[in-house]
């Protein structure tokens, strides 16, 4: 998928579809955009069509709401989720286009899901990044979504190579505590380090219920439990 870089500036009159069909919204001239298109690859030589699999959360567009950073509202914007590339994708007409820097996103809720743009720990360097928001509040529970490129595998005797595909969606959880850089969760004694000082009331509650740190559901009553506390 090749990405041609541009700026460019457009807005919607007021106008009543009667058919229901969605408009883009608003001023949206001081987000810079990449207009995405089914080329090829530069790198690998193929099209988008010609790789197995998907690099999205879901294929389909949905209609969504945006907030900017700057706190102007945009609705009614067809979305999607990038995982391969870490974008948020709009539609606009048959043209696909992805908000850069995503910084300028805070906010964007679309498909019953709710994603922020914010900073995390990468490695031990600070990035900034999409993720779905699972609960709010003094913690904020996080989902960190990523999608592997993977290659065609070269021939081999008596097997034929596997063609270039993206692998199965990943997803890891991070947390936030009062806007803190967002932190992974890789273990149990790390997310009980995260809470501080209630460290000791979250473990009773973790054992007491017997939740795992792995999935929404356990983790999703944790944060909700401390951010009760």
């Amino acid at each position: 998928m090749k990405r041609f870089i541009f700026c460019f500036s457009f807005m919607i009159a007021a106008a009543v579809n009667l058919n229901g069909q969605t408009l883009l919204n608003g001023l949206m001239d001081e987000f810079r955009t990449k207009k995405l298109q089914d080329g090829t690859w530069t790198r690998y030589n193929l099209k988008l069509s010609d790789i197995q699999g998907t690099p999205f959360l879901d294929p389909e567009f949905h209609p969504g709401r945006i907030v900017a950073s700057d706190g102007s509202i945009f609705t009614d914007i067809p979305l999607r989720y990038n995982g391969y590339s870490d974008d948020l994708e709009f539609q606009k007409g048959t043209d696909t286009y992805n908000i850069d820097p995503k910084t300028r996103v805070r906010k964007a809720e679309f498909g019953g899901m709710t994603f922020a743009c914010l900073p995390f720990d990468d490695l031990g360097k600070v990035n900034n990044g999409f993720f779905q928001v699972l609960a709010e509040g003094t913690a904020t529970l996080l989902i960190k979504y990523s999608v592997a490129f993977l290659e065609k595998e070269a021939v081999k005797a008596f097997a034929d190579p596997k063609p270039a595909r993206f692998d199965d969606i990943q997803k890891t959880y991070y947390l936030t505590i009062k806007n803190s850089i967002a932190q992974q969760i890789t273990t149990k004694k790390k997310l009980l380090e995260l809470f501080g000082e209630k460290k000791g009331e979250m473990e009773t509650f973790i054992s007491k219920n017997k939740l795992s740190i792995h999935g929404d559901d356990a983790l999703t009553k944790i944060i909700t439990h401390y951010n009760s506390l």
